[in-house]
Order: C-alpha cells, then sequence, then structure tokens
C-alpha cells in the first residue's frame, strides 16, 4: 500500500510517499530527493557502508520513525543515473545519461577481465544535467523516470 506522507527532511506535504510492504516500510520524496526504510535504523548503520561520502554527509535522522534519510541515487542503467553531487554546504542534483562511445575511444575503456573487450556506452557525467536540492522531480523527468503527471496522482 502506498500513501503520501509528510516528508521530515523538507517538510513537503504533497510529494512523499510511504511505501508499506509485509516486513518493512520504504520512503521516497520527489521533492527534496531523500529516500529511507525502516532498515534504516541505528542497528544498521552498515547498510551504506559502501555509498559516496557526500551521501553519507547528508544523512538526517527522522526522530518520530527512528530512521535515518539518504539522498537518493537513481540509476537506471541505459537511461542514466541521477546521483547528489557538490559539498554538504552547497550540493544539487545531477543526471548524467548514457552515450554510445567512439570506436576512436573505445580502448579507453575496457572491460575488467575481458582481454580485447571494451564497452559500447558509458555515463556522460561530464556533461550531466545540474538541479537544485530541491528539484529531484524535475530530474526524474528529464531522465523519462516519472511523467509530468506525477503532481496530479501524488494529490490524489
Amino acid at each position: 500500500m502506498e500513501r503520501v506522507v509528510d516528508c521530515p527532511v523538507c517538510y513537503d506535504q504533497d510529494s512523499c510517499f510511504e511505501d508499506i510492504q509485509e516486513e518493512f516500510k520504504s520512503y521516497m520524496c520527489f521533492n527534496c530527493g531523500f529516500m529511507s526504510s525502516t532498515y534504516y535504523t541505528e542497528d544498521n548503520t552498515d547498510r551504506i557502508r559502501g555509498s559516496a561520502r557526500l551521501v553519507k554527509e547528508l544523512e538526517f535522522y527522522d526522530e518520530t520513525r527512528k530512521i535515518y534519510w539518504y539522498p537518493s541515487v537513481v540509476n537506471m542503467g541505459k537511461l542514466g543515473i541521477i546521483y547528489p553531487d557538490g559539498t554538504k554546504e552547497n550540493w544539487g542534483w545531477r543526471f548524467a545519461s548514457v552515450v554510445k562511445i567512439d570506436e576512436s575511444e573505445k580502448e579507453n575503456y575496457p572491460i575488467l577481465g575481458k582481454e580485447g573487450e571494451y564497452y559500447s556506452e558509458r555515463l556522460d557525467v561530464d556533461h550531466a544535467v545540474e538541479f537544485g536540492q530541491y528539484e529531484f522531480l524535475n530530474a526524474c523527468q528529464t531522465m523519462g523516470i516519472v511523467g509530468n503527471n506525477l503532481n496530479e496522482h501524488i494529490k490524489k
């Protein structure tokens, strides 16, 4: 079951979802881009061990639910990736699309463990589209994973 909840990070009242499963709850705010689940408790902080430094620095503790919230990293394969970028004091969202690798550059992108094989596509982080801290939904729309009618869906 899914329902709209108040976001404890940005206080948005229309764009944060709680998804209730049998064994856990997950949360996603499309305004600030932070996410959480009932697994991100004080006892389970190791669940983000491999995350980027900025994700850890932006950690937010939800006193009401007793869980941690983190900025999302949305990797949608061939559609690209949305990720937080910057410093704790000055950051925003980036959307990097997937681009084809030119034949003349393929040797710069070897597939590890596969001699003579090369990637044909890569994330174009050098030309990532920039979004502000509260423009996560815009980044999702640019990526193509959320339609323009999300706000109508949210308010129902």
